[in-house]
């Protein structure tokens, strides 16, 4: 199946839509985790991009917030509005996720046009990209809830730990099953 998978990407178009979908994840990842913010620089800068490193970067790596949740060793700020905590762990974990949605998205799309999947078919087949969305989406959502409430996030609290965990386990399901269908109709 891993051959399937890196055959289908290998082809230009979805290679494309691959990437795309990675680096859109990421950056909704990142900013609904609150590591990629809009915000003015205090004071002159010399450079469009500037990196600042933490000190006490080393300690800093692999403290939490919360579970699946570390805190920055740096800030990079690009250009004079967006600020990206830099938190090594946060991105391998938003790019890990965002791998298996772009690869999801990747495989409805391949059924979609190579398959001839046409009419309620096709339409089935690019909905089953929505259980990939969303299991994709769960880590980011106790984030958003902070937003909306602190007593629901009190009670959200407690469960966080397993969001990260069920949507690498959904989505990577979702994945094989999306890859079984095409090996079976390709057969």
């Amino acid at each position: 199946m891993i051959n399937l998978l890196i055959s289908i990407i290998s082809q230009k178009r979805f290679l494309a839509v691959a990437l795309v979908t990675l680096f859109l994840y990421l950056v909704i990842y990142l900013a609904a985790t609150q590591h990629l913010i809009f915000t003015s620089r205090l004071g002159q800068s010399e450079s469009f991009i500037m990196l600042k490193i933490s000190p006490d970067w080393s300690k800093l790596l692999f403290r939490q917030r919360a579970p699946f949740l570390f805190e920055p060793i740096g800030t990079i700020y690009l250009g004079y509005n967006l600020k990206l905590f830099l938190s090594i762990p946060n991105i391998v974990i938003g790019a890990l996720l965002g791998s298996l949605v772009a690869a999801n998205i990747t495989t409805s799309y391949y059924s979609f046009k190579m398959l001839g999947l046409q009419g309620m078919r096709g339409v089935g087949a690019l909905l089953g990209t929505i259980p990939a969305i969303v299991s994709g989406a769960a880590c980011c959502v106790p984030t958003l809830i902070l937003v909306v409430g602190l007593q629901l996030t009190a009670t959200l609290a407690t469960v966080w730990s397993f969001f990260v965990p069920a949507s690498f386990g959904l989505l990577f399901l979702s994945l094989i099953w999306s890859l079984k269908k095409i090996q079976a109709r390709k057969l």
